[in-house]
């Protein structure tokens, strides 16, 4: 009973916290959403999901009158709501883990479905060791030879940082590298200009943002911003993470006016805030002067 009743508080808590301080999304503003890694492989954060499953959701999506979009087309839809609708989504990528270089090419390019790549410059091709392990095996990043493949079949690329660093911790030549060099380094190997940036962990400052706009991006993204999500701000662009755990249904749930709206929203916020603790836990696990 007592158990039932904590279940109860907590949810009407969550709830009254969604109702009063975030809200839904307009609904003349298309969507976007949030995916890290496509493995059979397990992965104890749970920011990964099957292949399979991810198809799955693909094809739900589509069935259900959703149509995906290209940065481009995103970007122009923020500034003219006439041409905006939350039935079209932007499918984004954190990261940019190997894994999604077949599933692009096999998969989404024959369905006509554009993506957007955020790439942690620095770990190109290489493991990610930036993340916590966890006692298993790590995940490695795309190389330039497949970034460039990818780019040549319509694929947008975005950065991620130069090294997967909490950008609130960060001092100022820090921050260039992360922000002004990395979009340098992947508009000089891919040939076009890099438009959007993603705060790694979702974090991010008004000095932050102010960085970002002046290294030359036209938009940034995080997860779930601070602010209500009825108001848009270009350097702060709300996203729905999609975890191990998500079905069809649930992301359905993220996306339209469902009664069950403010749970997914108050659920993956909390798993954002669970991630943002990895730079912390990080350093923990690593010990003194390693």
């Amino acid at each position: 009973m007592y158990v039932l009743l904590a279940v109860v508080a907590v949810l009407s808590l969550l709830y009254l916290t969604w109702k009063v301080r975030y809200r839904y999304p307009p609904v003349d503003a298309p969507q976007a959403l949030c995916y890290h890694k496509l493995s059979e492989r397990f992965c104890f954060e749970g920011t990964w999901t099957t292949p399979n499953r991810f198809l799955g959701q693909i094809d739900y999506l589509i069935g259900a009158g959703f149509s995906f979009i290209g940065e481009a087309e995103f970007l122009a839809a923020l500034d003219d709501p006439s041409a905006g609708s939350s039935k079209r989504l932007l499918l984004t990528f954190d990261d940019g883990y190997e894994e999604l270089y077949d599933m692009y090419l096999d998969h989404l390019v024959p369905r006509g479905i554009p993506i957007l790549v955020f790439l942690v410059v620095g770990y190109v091709g290489r493991e990610n060791t930036w993340d916590l392990s966890m006692g298993r095996r790590s995940f490695r990043h795309l190389d330039w030879r497949q970034i460039e493949e990818m780019a040549k079949k319509g694929a947008d690329f975005g950065s991620h940082g130069f090294s997967h660093t909490d950008l609130k911790t960060a001092g100022a030549e820090i921050l260039d590298r992360e922000i002004a060099r990395s979009r340098e380094i992947i508009s000089e190997r891919i040939g076009t200009p890099i438009r959007s940036f993603s705060y790694p962990f979702g974090r991010y400052t008004s000095t932050i943002k102010t960085t970002v706009e002046a290294a030359g991006y036209s938009a940034a993204f995080s997860l779930y911003p601070r602010h209500r999500n009825e108001h848009i701000d270009r350097f702060a662009l709300r996203r729905n993470g999609v975890y191990f755990i998500d079905t069809p249904m649930t992301i359905n749930w993220k996306l339209e006016r469902s009664r069950f709206f403010w749970f997914e929203e108050m659920k993956c916020r909390t798993i954002n805030n669970v991630a943002a603790l990895t730079p912390l836990l990080k350093r923990f696990s690593s010990g003194p002067g390693k």
